[in-house]
C-alpha cells in the first residue's frame, strides 16, 4: 500500500512549538500539504493512517480557524480520514462542521466499513455525531459493552428510534449501561421508568415523581381489587415457593399477555414483586407472608424484606402500575403509555 504521510515534511514541524508568526504560517502550510498528500494517496495502510492521525492531532490545537476550515475542505472527500481528526475539526469550527456533515452520508459507508471491523474503530464510530441508523444497528449487533456505553452517552443517538429502544432493553440487565442512559437529559419518562429496577435510591425517587407528574394528565386510572380466592392463591403459591405459579397468577390478574416475563426472583428484580402486590391492593401484612415464604432471598437478611415493604410504602398504586408496564414493556386495558 502507498503511504500517505511524508516523514521528511513532518520532521520539519518539530521546531514549531509556538503558534506565533512565521512558525504558524509554516505549520499551516505543511498541515495542508500533508493533508492533500494523504487524500491524493492511491491507498492507505494502517501505519500511514495512524501516523497521519497522531501527527495532525498533535498540531491541531495550535492551528488557527482558517486552517481548520481549509483542512476540512481537503479531508472531507477522503473516507480514510481518521474519525478523531474529523471530530476535532467539527467540534472546533462550525464552518468545518457544516462541510463535514454535508459529506457525512456519502463518506460514512466507506469509512464505516473499515472501522466496523475493529474494536477501536467501532468505539470511534459510536462516538460520532453523524451516525446513520444502519451503522448504529451494525454496532449494536455485536453487543460490545464499551460500544453500547459510547452510544448511550452520544447525544446524537436519538431516544425516539428503534435502536435506542433496543439499547434501553439491554440496559435493564446491565446497571452500568442504565446509569449512563439515566444521566441523559433527553431520556423520556417512559425510558426512565423502564430502568427503575436498576436505578439507585435517589434516582428511583426522582423517577417515581416524574411518573406521578405524567399520570396527572391521564384520562384513565385503573385500580385492582382482589377477591379472597385471588389472595389465597397468591399466598399458596408463595407458601409453596412456586414462583412460576405466582407469576402466572400475576399475569392473569393484570390481564397481561401470557408471554409476560416477570422473573421476580432474579437478583435485582425483587422490587417488581413489591410493585405488583401494591397495585393489586395486597396489604403489607399479607405481602410479608409471601415475601417470607416464596424464597429465602426475599427475607434474609432482615433488611431485604424491609426494603420490599418500604417499596410498597413509597409508591402509590397508579405509579407502581405505570412502572410495571414500563419495566415489562406491556400495557393494561387502558392501552396508555407514559409520555
Amino acid at each position: 500500500m502507498v503511504s500517505s504521510a511524508n516523514p521528511d515534511l513532518w520532521s520539519n514541524l518539530s521546531g514549531f512549538g509556538s503558534s506565533e508568526g512565521s512558525h504558524s504560517d509554516a505549520r499551516a502550510a505543511l498541515l495542508k500539504v500533508n493533508a492533500e498528500m494523504f487524500v491524493a494517496a492511491a491507498a492507505h495502510d494502517r501505519e500511514s493512517i495512524e501516523t497521519f492521525e497522531t501527527l495532525v492531532l498533535g498540531f491541531l490545537p495550535k492551528t488557527d480557524p482558517a486552517t481548520l476550515l481549509d483542512l476540512a475542505r481537503i479531508l472531507a472527500s477522503c473516507p480514510d480520514t481518521p474519525a478523531s481528526v474529523l471530530d476535532y475539526l467539527a467540534q472546533h469550527s462550525p464552518d468545518a462542521r457544516d462541510i463535514l456533515h454535508h459529506d457525512a452520508a456519502r463518506l460514512l459507508p466507506a469509512a464505516g466499513s473499515r472501522q466496523l471491523a475493529t474494536p477501536q474503530g467501532r468505539l470511534s464510530l459510536a462516538s460520532r455525531t453523524d451516525l446513520d441508523q444502519t451503522t448504529i444497528q451494525k454496532l449494536l449487533a455485536l453487543r460490545e459493552s464499551a460500544v453500547e456505553d459510547a452510544l448511550a452517552s452520544n447525544p446524537a443517538f436519538a431516544p425516539d428510534t428503534a435502536p435506542f429502544t433496543d439499547l434501553l432493553r439491554r440496559a435493564r440487565h446491565r446497571p452500568t449501561l442504565a446509569a449512563i442512559l439515566l444521566e441523559r437529559s433527553d431520556l423520556p419518562t417512559a425510558g426512565q421508568a423502564s430502568l427503575y429496577l436498576v436505578a439507585d435510591a435517589e434516582r428511583r425517587k426522582d423517577i417515581r415523581e416524574r411518573v406521578a407528574a405524567s399520570l396527572a394528565h391521564r384520562r384513565i386510572s385503573l385500580s385492582f381489587t382482589l377477591i379472597e380466592q385471588d389472595l389465597a392463591e397468591l399466598t399458596a403459591a408463595g407458601f409453596k415457593g412456586d414462583d412460576r405459579r405466582l407469576e402466572g397468577l400475576l399475569t392473569s390478574l393484570f390481564g397481561f399477555p401470557a408471554s409476560t416475563d416477570w422473573r421476580v426472583l432474579e437478583i435485582g428484580r425483587h422490587r417488581l414483586l413489591a410493585l405488583a402486590l401494591k397495585v393489586l391492593g395486597v396489604t403489607q401484612k399479607d405481602a410479608m407472608r409471601i415475601f417470607l415464604t416464596l424464597h429465602p432471598a426475599l427475607s434474609y437478611p432482615l433488611s431485604a424484606i424491609r426494603t420490599l415493604v418500604q417499596e410498597m410504602r413509597d409508591v402509590s398504586a397508579p405509579v407502581a402500575l405505570a412502572l410495571i408496564e414500563a419495566i415489562l414493556d406491556v400495557r393494561t386495558l387502558s392501552g396508555e403509555a407514559l409520555a
